[in-house]
């Protein structure tokens, strides 16, 4: 096993990447068209999209396994194994495609449980429009992992050189970051209940929309405050456990000015005026109040999500 293996590994999930996006592309367009046409074979078509969107996240882990067996960190300096790379399931061009696959899964329990209803018929088309999207920006097959690609080789390519000098300082710089982002605890825990959250908080900003729509139908105000629930919990919890690692990681910086962090607090407390403000839900003004904070609060969560990439700061990858 070695660097060989690893790019045969690459390759060889770089050759399914034609027949994903071929196919889930075909099943979202057909996906909306029956939706809209309230057709009797919507579930097929919705359960098929999901299924194969959950082969591509098994091969993406079979990929990230191969990663883990193929490359060693060995250090210049005695010739001994420090460590391997266990890099998580949602990072770079990987982040959409498991939020496609958590709100694939919640767009068919939603299903499940009312096959002919409006909202049902909505989200469906909503969660084929993520993928369209996932899919045309963000095809983790197109090109696995090419921040952590062009990490890996070029400590390949050191270690290949005589010069120890060198080679140490690129081991030392790959090391740091295997230690502190991909081996991370953080990566494991933080950002999986962050799309979780964030799959959950699409079913609540639809179910928002639906109230503004359908006035006094009580099942909308249901949904949304059931997954907004669910999502403010798990964010919640997803940014309390990311503290000590922030500490941690970001010991010398001033990371608490991040602007994806105070973007995060700022999503954060809206939902917490959301919630707070379904308490008066039967007053006056307040299902219309409630409604807009809704979909106001799912604004803030894209505008955090862009942030990341489009604002300079500790917390960005822009």
């Amino acid at each position: 096993m070695g660097y060989t293996d690893y790019i045969n590994a690459r390759e060889f999930t770089q050759g399914f990447e034609g027949y994903l996006i071929i196919i889930l592309l075909t099943l979202s367009v057909l996906l909306v068209f029956l939706s809209i046409m309230k057709s009797k074979h919507i579930g097929r078509v919705l359960a098929g999209s999901v299924v194969v969107l959950l082969l591509g996240f098994l091969l993406l882990a079979w990929f990230h396994l191969k990663i883990y067996s193929s490359i060693e960190l060995i250090n210049p300096a005695n010739g001994f194994m420090v460590g391997r790379v266990m890099a998580p399931l949602w990072i770079e061009n990987e982040k959409l495609y498991f939020w496609a696959v958590l709100l694939g899964l919640f767009t068919y329990l939603i299903y499940r449980g009312d096959r002919e209803g409006l909202f049902s018929r909505w989200l469906n088309i909503v969660f084929a429009g993520f993928v369209l999207l996932t899919m045309l920006t963000s095809n983790p097959l197109a090109s696995p992992l090419p921040g952590l690609h062009e990490e890996i080789s070029g400590y390949q390519a050191a270690m290949s050189e005589g010069d120890l000098h060198v080679q140490m300082q690129i081991f030392q710089r790959f090391y740091g970051r295997v230690t502190y982002f991909y081996n991370a605890i953080y990566m494991w825990v933080h950002p999986p209940l962050l799309f979780i959250s964030y799959a959950a908080l699409i079913v609540s900003f639809l179910a928002s929309v639906f109230m503004l729509i359908k006035k006094r139908e009580e099942i909308y105000d249901k949904i949304a405050y059931s997954y907004a629930k669910l999502g403010y919990i798990l964010l919640t919890f997803g940014m309390l456990v990311s503290y000590p690692w922030a500490l941690k990681a970001w010991a010398n910086e001033p990371w608490w000015w991040s602007p994806k962090i105070n973007m995060s607090l700022m999503m954060w407390m809206f939902y917490t005026a959301y919630l707070h403000s379904r308490l008066h839900l039967h007053r006056r003004g307040m299902w219309n109040t409630t409604a807009i904070l809704g979909i106001l609060c799912f604004m803030t969560l894209v505008l955090t999500y862009i942030t990341t990439y489009v604002v300079p700061g500790v917390h960005s990858y822009g």
